[in-house]
């Protein structure tokens, strides 16, 4: 019997294929990394401007409550509906609806938001005082939607 060693390598072919397969998923997975992160990025700005302007209208539409309680805080326990409906109308944006005690005002935002608010004005033996029937949020104009049919295929004809 004849005890052969041999010596049998991949050698440099199989160690370089290797090597740029390596180096090649590695460079995907990166551009994969980067593209991921910056469309998070770009998410993230997206969420932080609208919660930016949805807080700046919450305050200015916290602030017109403040200036109408401030008015029917003030007002006489006498005083008749028309007098205090004289004194809001004075205020931006404030209106009364049909039914002489419901008040109606919005707040626009910059990036298409506004808050709607709905007021009832009451009065008992300690004067006028408002009650809060709606506070909402909602978009200034609808995104027009268009169908797009795109054609993928379009088959044999």
């Amino acid at each position: 019997m004849e005890n052969k060693n041999t010596n049998a390598s991949a050698g440099m072919g199989g160690t370089l294929i290797i090597t740029v397969f390596v180096v090649l998923c590695l460079m995907i997975f990166a551009a994969l990394s980067f593209a991921t992160a910056y469309s998070d990025l770009k998410l993230a700005r997206k969420a932080q401007d609208m919660a930016s302007d949805y807080y700046s209208i919450h305050g200015k539409a916290e602030e017109k409550l403040s200036e109408i309680s401030d008015i029917l805080f003030e007002t006489d326990i006498n005083e008749t509906m028309e007098g205090i409906k004289g004194r809001l109308s004075g205020i931006d944006g404030v209106s009364f609806d049909d039914k002489e005690t419901v008040l109606q005002y919005e707040v626009h935002g910059d990036k298409n938001h506004k808050i709607s608010v709905t007021l009832n004005i009451l009065h008992d033996s300690m004067g006028y005082y408002y009650e809060i029937s709606s506070w909402n949020l909602s978009n200034i104009n609808m995104p027009d939607y268009e169908d797009k049919i795109i054609d993928i295929w379009e088959g044999t004809e």
